[in-house]
């Protein structure tokens, strides 16, 4: 109107606005009214309290994305960029509210850079934490203050210098943390564009993000919890990672799995997530010990003490990330990730169940001690290393210092291969590689799938399948297998080693199992992505943990094209090659007999 606006109507009807725009029928009554274009004028009163009130009217219906829009149209950012230099905190406060709802897309994101919001959202926060650091600065010293006092006079104290050093540390008042939260908040929804987070990372040459992780040391929770939920959307950033990285705040985020605020758990668990896309994060993420906790977030609850969800869910995504390399999926299987993950995979929550069975897949492709025992095989692309460990059938998942360290029991028997411990498998594995030089198995011979390739790899085969049964007691007859007496051998193997844990290379008698679990082993090295290994699906009857392995050549095709394969005797006519068979013609009848299958199921052979 034409009259002199009243600042106590404007502030009045500014609330009224405010409380009606909760209601989403409100919001668009509120804007096809006009009442946005008004809410705006309001913003540029020299009235504090009124820009307070139309700040947060303005905010509350910034709920809508119609709303978001008009407001941006209307100048509603640029006023409430300007208004963050405001010197009363109450509108500085609402003014970051307001705009951590404004800024909401890549357009907005643009206004919000081009209206100067990036650096009067950093000197905000600049002068918070200025604020801040004198607050902690100034308690510190009137504690020295108080403690020195009680302690003057022999320890007696002066009781008058005494209350003054408490009077003073009653008053000392730390900055309003209102204000740091809505701070905060306003940085959080500029971080998840990222067009201003880019801008953010460059301002001050990266001090913005220094400033965002010093709030997370905040000691109320809340504040620390929100400067978190900022930071992690700073983790999205390729480029900002290495600076979050440098900082050290993957140790901060795990503190923030513990809080009890599940937007700020979900948001570290986020974070880390993203920390471990690279092999240097992942480095970082298990020198923080990050893992631990994060497992621990599996079991996520809430303030309320009910399940949380969420979490819980961004937990497995972040361990599925984790997972990629071999060091980290075997320390998650160790910690209790995986025995976890599989309860998880049956739970009547969906969002969970598909994302931890996709976890337990990443978990297996790199830990293939864990997939011999869930999955009874290790297939031709799973390639062993050091510290490859076979527990048998029929027990929970143990890790291997915990196998290594229990006692002594004449039912459990665990196979091991680590050359660089064990000396005689090393010797086995020289005597292996001189036989295969010998043989004509190089590099150039390997990459070829020619017939000429096929059979140097063969002959290899056959080689590496005489050794090991020369090393573990030689061939033996189906009609005696039974007799073959290698007990003894094993239980001597543990007593040499005074645990469960049966070094591989000591082993001089051995069975199927035993030649299958080192052939494997030896294969992944000699011939990679060639050997598989299986064991027999069977719970009860006499070869119970039955082991044997398949081995392909590329190149070694049918006439109809598909790949060959064969089943490898180590045990019987050692080196014998028996054809699985194609579509296009039936198994050699020794495959069965050798796989105990079919017929020989539940026989003694």
């Amino acid at each position: 109107t034409d009259q002199i606006p009243c600042d106590a109507v404007r502030q009045a009807a500014s609330f009224a606005l405010s409380v009606s725009a909760f209601d989403s029928e409100c919001r668009t009554e509120i804007r096809m009214k006009e009442g946005l274009r008004a809410l705006s004028n309001c913003l540029g009163s020299e009235n504090y309290r009124v820009q307070e009130e139309a700040l947060m009217a303005l905010a509350n219906c910034a709920f809508d994305i119609p709303c978001k829009q008009t407001i941006g149209a209307l100048g509603g950012m640029k006023n409430g960029i300007e208004l963050l230099a405001n010197e009363e905190l109450s509108v500085v406060a609402n003014a970051c509210v307001a705009l951590s709802r404004l800024v909401f897309d890549f357009m907005s994101g643009v206004d919000f850079i081009e209206g100067d919001g990036v650096l009067q959202l950093y000197n905000v926060l600049q002068n918070y934490i200025s604020k801040y650091d004198k607050f902690l600065v100034d308690r510190t010293d009137a504690l020295k203050v108080l403690e020195d006092a009680k302690s003057a006079n022999d320890g007696t104290g002066d009781k008058m210098v005494v209350r003054k050093a408490e009077e003073a540390l009653e008053k000392m008042e730390m900055p309003d943390l209102r204000l740091g939260r809505a701070i905060l908040e306003a940085c959080k929804s500029c971080a998840e564009q990222g067009n201003v987070r880019e801008k953010m990372r460059e301002e001050k040459e990266g001090t913005f993000f220094q400033n965002i992780y010093k709030m997370m040391k905040h000691e109320d929770e809340i504040v620390s919890g929100m400067a978190c939920q900022a930071l992690a959307n700073c983790a999205y950033d390729v480029h900002g990672r290495p600076m979050l990285l440098e900082m050290g705040a993957i140790t901060d985020f795990v503190k923030c799995l513990t809080y009890k605020d599940v937007d700020t758990q979900l948001s570290a668990a986020r974070a880390i997530g993203n920390f471990a896309i690279d092999s240097h994060g992942r480095k970082k993420v298990r020198e923080s010990k990050a893992m631990p906790p994060l497992v621990q977030q599996l079991q996520a609850k809430d303030e309320n003490g009910k399940d949380a969800i969420e979490p819980r869910r961004a937990a497995i995504l972040a361990i599925g990330k984790c997972a990629s390399d071999r060091t980290s999926a075997v320390e998650l299987c160790d910690i209790g990730a995986l025995t976890q993950l599989l309860s998880l995979m049956d739970t009547h929550w969906k969002q969970l169940g598909q994302v931890a069975e996709d976890a337990v897949d990443r978990l297996l492709q790199k830990s293939q001690s864990a997939k011999l025992w869930l999955r009874g095989e290790v297939d031709f692309e799973d390639m062993t290393a050091d510290g490859w460990f076979d527990m048998g059938v029929g027990r929970p998942y143990t890790s291997l210092p915990d196998l290594q360290a229990e006692k002594e029991n004449t039912n459990r028997e665990v196979l091991l291969a680590d050359k660089e411990m064990d000396s005689k498998l090393k010797e086995l594995l020289e005597r292996v590689e001189a036989d295969c030089k010998e043989l004509g198995l190089t590099q150039a011979v390997l990459d070829l799938r020619d017939a000429a390739s096929t059979k140097v790899k063969k002959e290899c085969v056959k080689k590496i399948a005489e050794r090991i049964s020369e090393k573990m007691g030689g061939g033996i007859s189906y009609e005696k297998y039974i007799d073959f007496g290698y007990a003894t051998e094993v239980q001597r193997c543990k007593a040499l080693r005074r645990s469960n844990v049966v070094w591989i290379g000591d082993l001089n008698k051995g069975v199927c199992r035993h030649r299958a679990f080192v052939f494997k082993y030896i294969c992944d090295i000699k011939l990679p992505y060639l050997c598989r290994l299986e064991r027999a699906k069977i719970e009860r009857g006499a070869h119970v943990g039955h082991a044997w392995n398949t081995i392909k050549f590329y190149g070694d095709v049918d006439q109809e094209g598909q790949q060959k394969s064969y089943t490898v005797d180590l045990m019987h006519t050692v080196g014998t090659l028996y054809d699985n068979g194609t579509d296009l013609y039936a198994a050699d009848e020794q495959c069965a007999k050798y796989q105990r299958k079919d017929i020989y199921h539940f026989l003694s052979l």
